[in-house]
């Protein structure tokens, strides 16, 4: 009988994101078990257009993942994500992978041990393949997910130089924004949508993959 999934949801302090892809490579990347499969859900707040992960969860026989996802009020799942530790297919998204993204309709993340480099599957487009006879296993290379930072955008090459330096002053420096996110509270987020909700519920979604050892 199979374990029941650990529930996985948005921590008390999170970061947000501005794409899906972004959120999950620092979700991957912050997982530093390498035995084990963990993962969890990539959450989309239309409202604000950010992205947030759910924390990492897995199982503890190293070849299978799964977890309840908590879906809070505002949010919606995405996509989902987990890790491969290494073995023979851990590069490629098994018939588990593949059946849970097209279930849910949602792109499945993947960081895989034996190259270190993340891949994402999308069920809308990616290639799906099968193994020769007997088995018939479906499986996919998915495409690998671009971790390159985002550049600042140039200066203006025709700003004209101010007339003269600016005298120095006590004020405080400039604030810059982390290429990470931004964070947020659950408790601040949900005093500002407890008004739309008669409870503050998670829904809770379950997802399921597999290594393909």
């Amino acid at each position: 009988m199979a374990n029941k999934p650990q529930p996985s949801k948005l921590a008390d302090s999170y970061q947000t994101y501005p794409t899906a892809s972004a959120a999950a490579v620092a979700a991957l990347r912050g997982i530093d078990n390498k035995q084990y499969e963990r993962g969890g859900g990539i959450l989309y707040n239309k409202e604000q257009n950010v992205y947030a992960a759910t924390d990492p969860v897995g199982q503890s026989d190293g070849s299978h993942f799964a977890a309840a996802v908590g879906v809070p009020p505002g949010w919606q799942l995405h996509s989902t994500y987990h890790t491969h530790p290494s073995g023979a297919r851990s590069t490629q998204f098994s018939d588990d992978d593949i059946n849970t993204a097209q279930q849910l309709k949602a792109p499945s993340y993947v960081l895989a041990r034996d190259d270190n480099k993340i891949r994402m599957f999308d069920p809308a487009s990616s290639k799906v393949q099968k193994d020769s006879f007997p088995s018939t296993n479906r499986y996919s290379t998915g495409s690998l997910v671009d971790e390159t930072p985002p550049t600042p955008p140039p200066a203006a090459a025709d700003t004209p130089p101010p007339a003269a330096p600016a005298p120095p002053t006590a004020s405080a420096p400039a604030a810059t924004t982390p290429v990470s996110g931004s964070r947020i509270t659950m408790k601040d987020f949900a005093a500002k949508h407890r008004a739309r909700t008669t409870k503050y519920k998670h829904k809770i979604v379950q997802v399921t993959g597999c290594c393909g050892k």
